[in-house]
Parts: structure tokens; C-alpha cells; sequence
């Protein structure tokens, strides 16, 4: 209720703040050319004080109305964008089946601060426009030009026409950009296997095809919304054409004849926002729609076997009862393994062999146990949210001062960056290879007792993969390490550096034959 009631005073405020710029424009408009026909006239009697005066009362008004106006409904608003974030949020924390992505959730603060901002950006334009326009109406027809007030009507009727037909034919670009996001990085991932499959040709033309239909969806919207834009303003422009027309037939003064052209011009140039008012309306609709059904298209978590068995004691990573399905390059068959603390288990396999399948079965499993173990997960899909170096880590530990932080960067290889360095949406800013390490270090601040790491290389040179490993090792001497890569690397000390008692305490689980 108080963010209805704080919304409807924006409203009013907003309206007000419009009509003192209205006001204004007529009334200064009026003042400037009653003083230059009184000027012209001898003998001429003219007060200037009091639309002196009421010229001042409306800007004073203008800029206190303004300036409340934004911090009320930016309040409104801001009060709108947290519920709609605490409820999915709350929807996400009591969903059992679904196992929610960073990503997910970074699109849902996005798509929540378009629903919010619609109060701002869709539904103020359309209030001001329409007490605006019945409020110029009334004053013009007071001052005895009925027909110039139907014409000031009819343009705006037309201009929110124009504008509703535009946002009928906006798409839906947000998560058309999100498939096109999908589409190129799954190109990418999968470039070695089309080459050495001869398909690459294939490939390029499947991605050249996406790029160019997301293009011209651009293309079309930007061409729909110019020419709504181009229609709204060729109406009204022949409106306050027909307003001067029609005020000067019927004998108007020129002072007068200036302040309905100008009551006009300002009431209509409101009515020429309501095209983006309408794609704004049209962007909430559609991120209200993505939070209604947020979470719906989200991975299930794996089936699990009734045999499988994960547990961590304190003293080992024992798995067992785990069933590997038949593919064309292996049989079905069981896995079970126990990793001792301060050991490491390396698990490879090519792409669909299952390896980040298992590792998502074990994390599962063993947060649903009892105790006071650690599991972290760093999966291949893994996701930074927006902010910065050092929020991303926090979200791990967040008593972790800015030495730890810097600390945590270092024993990574990111020395160069700086914590307060914003990462951009889903890590945007950061390279491939920053992203991955910071991943590695956002995992280690939570000091695991069990770390499990799919693809811990990816991104990386082998010196740098060789010491960042090295480093992870180094920082939890006790924990369990299980690594999931595609294939067992030519260096067998490739992953922790040389030493006699880490390669000892290596172990190898091939899932591909």
C-alpha cells in the first residue's frame, strides 16, 4: 500500500511538474507578445507585474514538482524492483526440482529492474499525456476555440494509435539476444570437433544464419519504432498547424493566437512520447511474463540412482553405486572410488561422457548429508554476477578482508586486477582465462573440505593452468580435489606442478572407455 500511495503521488507530482512546464511555455508566450502589441500601441495601458509573476510561480513550481517527482517515484519504483526480486527469490529457495544457475538469477534482477522502471518509463508518460491533454482541452475551450480543442484530441488519440501499433510488433529481444549468446558460444565450444568432422563450413553457415535473422529483427524494430516516431510527430505537426489556423479564423488576438499555439505545442509533445512510453510498456510486459515462469526452463538435477552413494567423513570421498550409461564409445557399467583427504582424483572423458553429470551427482548428495563439511562446486557453467572482483569472492566468505582478497588474486595469477574491478555482466569485463581463475578463487575462499572443479583448465596456457592448480593445492593441503578434464595431459605433472608427494597422491578415472 505505500508503494501505491508513493507511486500515485509521483503521479500527481508528475502532472503538476508538467503543467508548470506547460504553463510556462503559454503564459510566457502570451506575456512576450501582449507587451510587444502594447509596446506598438500609443497611449497603452499594460500591467506586466502579474504575468510577470505568474511566469515565476511556474517555473518555481516546475522545479520543486520536477525534483520531488523523480525522488518519489524513483523511491516507488525501487520499492516495486525489491518485491518482485524477493519474491522469485523465494520461489527459487522453495523449488526442490530445480537447480537455479547465477545466470538465471542475474536475469531475473535485470528483468525485475524493467518492471520497476516501467513505472517511470511507461506509465508516468501515459498519465501526464492524458490529464494533459483533457486539461489543455478544457483551457482552450474556456478561452472559446471548441474546435481547436477537438483537433488538439484527436491528434493525441492518434499519436497513442501509432504508438500501440509500433509495440504490437516488438519482439521479444532480450531473450532473442540471450539464444543468439547461447548459439555463439556453443559454436565456439564446438569448433575443434566440427573441424576435425569436416564440418566446419556447416557450422559457420548455421551461425551466419542465426546472426543475420537477429540483425534483421533489429533492423525491423528500430525501422517500426522510426516510423512511429515519424508519423507521431508529421500528426503533430499538422495539429498545431490546424490549431493556428483555426485560432486565427475565428479572430484571436495575436497574444492569444501565440498562447493556444504554445498550450498546444506543449500539450502534444507529450503525446509524442507516448511511442517509447509504449515499447517501454511492452519490455515490462515481456519481463513480467520471463519472472512468472523464471525458472521453468532451468536443468533439472540429474537422476540419481538408488544405489549411488556419496559420503564425506572427514578423512575421505568415498562414492560408490554410481551407474555410467551406455554410449557408442563405452558400456554401461558402475563406478565407485574413495579419495583419502590431501589427495586428488582426475576424472576425463570427451564431451557427453558425463563427467560434469557425476560431479553435479556427488555435490548433490553430499550437501544433502548432515555435518559441518565444506563442498564446493566449480562447474564448467559456472557464473560472476555483476559487481565487482571482490563482491564475486564474498559471496564465498563474506568476512574476507581486502588483504585476503588480494591475497586470493595472487596465489591465482591475478595479481594485475585490481578487487574493486567491476566484472561486467556474467564477467563480461574479465578474459576467459580471468573469469576461470576467478571462479578458482571465489572457491577457495569458502576453504572447502571437498573441491570439485570441471574443467579447471579451460582458458588457461598450461604454465599458468600448471601454477594456478598448483597454488589450489598449495592453499587447502587437506581437502579432496576432484578434477573432471577432457583427456589425460601429455605433462603427467601437468596439474600440480612437480613434486613427488602431489603426483603420488594422483589418481585417474577415465569415463570414455
Amino acid at each position: 500500500m505505500k508503494a501505491k500511495s508513493l507511486a500515485a503521488t509521483g503521479f500527481l507530482l508528475a502532472v503538476l511538474a508538467e503543467a508548470c512546464s506547460v504553463g510556462i511555455l503559454g503564459l510566457s508566450g502570451w506575456f512576450v507578445a501582449a507587451s510587444a502589441v502594447a509596446g506598438a500601441s500609443a497611449y497603452s495601458a499594460f500591467s506586466y507585474l502579474a504575468p510577470s509573476g505568474g511566469v515565476r510561480a511556474f517555473a518555481l513550481g516546475r522545479i520543486s514538482a520536477g525534483y520531488a517527482n523523480r525522488v518519489v517515484l524513483h523511491a516507488a519504483a525501487l520499492r516495486r524492483i525489491s518485491a518482485t526480486r524477493l519474491a522469485v527469490y523465494d520461489h527459487a529457495a522453495g523449488s526442490e526440482d530445480t537447480s537455479w544457475s547465477g545466470q538465471s538469477l542475474d536475469r531475473v534482477m535485470a528483468d525485475a529492474d524493467t518492471t520497476g522502471l516501467a513505472l517511470i518509463q511507461a506509465t508516468t508518460p501515459v498519465v501526464v499525456a492524458a490529464v494533459m491533454t483533457a486539461g489543455g482541452c478544457v483551457a482552450i475551450v474556456l478561452a472559446g476555440y471548441p474546435i481547436v480543442a477537438l483537433t488538439l484530441a484527436v491528434a493525441v488519440v492518434a499519436c497513442a494509435m501509432l504508438a500501440a501499433a509500433a509495440a504490437r510488433r516488438m519482439d521479444d529481444t532480450s531473450r532473442t539476444r540471450g539464444l543468439l549468446r547461447t548459439e555463439l558460444v556453443t559454436a565456439i565450444e564446438a569448433w575443434p570437433e566440427m573441424a576435425s568432422l569436416g564440418a566446419v563450413d556447416q557450422l559457420a553457415r548455421r551461425t551466419l544464419g542465426r546472426l543475420t535473422a537477429f540483425e534483421s529483427g533489429r533492423n525491423r524494430h528500430a525501422a517500426t519504432t522510426a516510423r512511429a516516431v515519424g508519423g507521431a510527430r508529421g500528426v503533430t505537426a499538422t495539429a498545431l498547424l490546424l490549431a493556428v489556423v483555426l485560432t486565427a479564423r475565428d479572430g484571436a488576438t495575436i497574444a492569444t493566437l501565440v498562447f493556444v499555439a504554445l498550450l498546444t505545442a506543449g500539450v502534444l509533445a507529450n503525446a509524442e512520447r507516448l511511442v517509447s512510453a509504449a515499447g517501454a510498456w511492452v519490455q515490462a510486459r515481456q519481463a513480467d511474463a520471463h519472472l512468472r515462469s523464471a525458472g521453468e526452463n532451468e536443468s533439472r538435477r540429474p537422476e540419481i540412482a538408488s544405489t549411488f552413494r556419496a559420503t564425506y567423513d572427514g578423512d575421505r570421498l568415498a562414492v560408490a553405486g554410481y551407474q555410467l550409461p551406455e554410449t557408442p564409445t563405452r558400456e554401461a557399467r558402475e563406478i565407485a572410488f574413495t579419495v583419502a583427504a590431501g589427495n586428488a582424483l582426475t576424472v576425463t572423458g570427451v564431451s557427453g561422457s558425463g563427467k560434469t553429470t557425476l560431479l553435479t551427482a556427488i555435490t548433490t548428495v553430499i550437501r544433502q548429508q548432515t555435518g559441518s563439511a565444506v563442498i564446493t562446486a566449480v562447474l564448467a557453467d559456472d557464473y560472476l554476477f555483476t559487481g565487482t572482483v571482490a563482491d564475486n569472492i564474498r559471496l564465498a566468505n563474506p568476512a574476507a578482508t581486502e588483504a585476503d582478497i588480494t591475497d586470493l588474486l595472487a596465489a591465482m595469477a591475478l595479481e594485475h586486477i585490481d578487487p574493486q574491478t567491476p566484472v561486467g555482466v556474467g564477467g563480461r569485463g574479465l578474459s576467459g582465462g580471468e573469469q576461470r581463475r576467478l571462479h578458482l578463487a571465489r572457491a577457495l575462499a569458502s576453504q572447502p573440505d571437498v573441491l570439485l572443479i570441471d574443467e579447471p583448465t579451460a582458458g588457461l596456457d598450461t604454465s599458468t593452468a600448471a601454477d594456478v592448480l598448483a597454488a589450489v593445492r598449495r592453499r587447502l593441503p587437506r581437502a579432496v580435489l576432484v578434477l573432471a578434464i577432457h583427456e589425460t595431459p601429455a605433462d603427467p605433472n601437468l596439474h600440480f606442478g612437480v613434486g613427488a608427494r602431489l603426483a603420488a597422491n594422483r589418481h585417474w578415472l577415465a569415463l570414455d572407455r
